[in-house]
This record gives structure tokens, C-alpha cells and sequence, in this order.
């Protein structure tokens, strides 16, 4: 339910960012102007099936990467759900990012039914558009975590 609620933030945030477009205001918003951050579909397990999190293209925005998600839990559907995630990315992790390195992140998501849950993860650059990342939400059934790959793109 937790995993259902921070994928519904994901997807929120995505679609609101989107309709106001990004905003420059530091360099280093100036370095990521014009580039979304895509994360490919993933699942994780549940008990008795599984929860699948797709997350619309990422803006970033300020000092985070914004945009909507959806998590459909199957055959729970009534724990789906929709929402905005965010993912902060202050100055000096993005340098570390963008020299190469692994780094941690926080962020939240926010359901369309307005609960909010923390957001964990670490992402990993294997080249300089393309790497994997883990995303990881506490639920109130438990620890939710979501491997997958990302890529930058226009």
C-alpha cells in the first residue's frame, strides 16, 4: 500500500511539473535545463503478488527530480494508486553524480489521496546518460524496494 502510494506521488509530481514546465535558477539547474531523467518500469514483491511502479519522465526542478508515478499491486488492486514523486538532488550530490560516483538520495511521494511517505535510494552511473537505481518506501506492510535501470534524455 505504502509501495501504491509513493509510485501515485511519482506520477503526480511528474504531471504537474510537466504542465509548469522547469524552472532555471542555479547553475545547476542551468547543467540539467532540458534533460528528464527516465526510470524504466519495475516490480517488487508483496505478500501473495507483486507491485509494479512505472514513473513518468523526471523534470528537474529547483533541486529535485519531479514528476508522476502509478503503482498497480496485483491482484490488490484496491492498494493502487497514483501520485507525484520527488527526489532531491542538492549541489554537491549532483557533482558527485555527474563526476561518476554512486550516490545516496531521499525524496518523497505524495498519493492523489494526499499521504506522503519517504523515499530512499541510491543511484549508480555506468556511463555518463545511462546507470541503475534503487528506490525504497516503508509501507505499512513493509519494506518496498524497486531496482531498475534509468537513462537521461530530452
Amino acid at each position: 500500500m505504502a509501495c501504491v502510494a509513493l509510485v501515485s506521488t511519482m506520477l503526480l509530481v511528474s504531471d504537474r511539473l510537466i504542465a509548469g514546465g522547469p524552472q532555471v535558477s542555479s547553475a545547476s539547474d542551468r547543467v540539467q535545463h532540458g534533460r528528464r531523467l527516465f526510470i524504466e518500469p519495475s516490480s517488487s514483491s508483496v505478500a501473495g503478488g507483486k507491485a509494479y511502479l512505472v514513473v513518468a519522465p523526471l523534470i528537474f526542478q529547483g533541486e529535485s527530480y519531479r514528476g508522476d508515478y502509478q503503482l498497480k499491486v496485483r491482484p490488490y488492486f484496491f492498494k493502487s494508486e497514483k501520485g507525484v514523486l520527488n527526489l532531491a538532488a542538492p549541489g554537491d550530490s549532483m557533482r558527485k553524480f555527474q563526476g561518476g560516483s554512486a550516490t545516496d538520495f531521499t525524496g518523497k511521494v505524495i498519493s492523489a489521496k494526499g499521504k506522503t511517505r519517504v523515499v530512499t535510494g541510491r543511484i549508480t552511473p555506468s556511463t555518463r546518460d545511462r546507470g541503475t537505481v534503487t528506490f525504497s518506501v516503508i509501507t505499512e506492510n513493509g519494506k518496498m524496494v524497486f531496482n531498475t535501470s534509468y537513462h537521461f534524455g530530452p
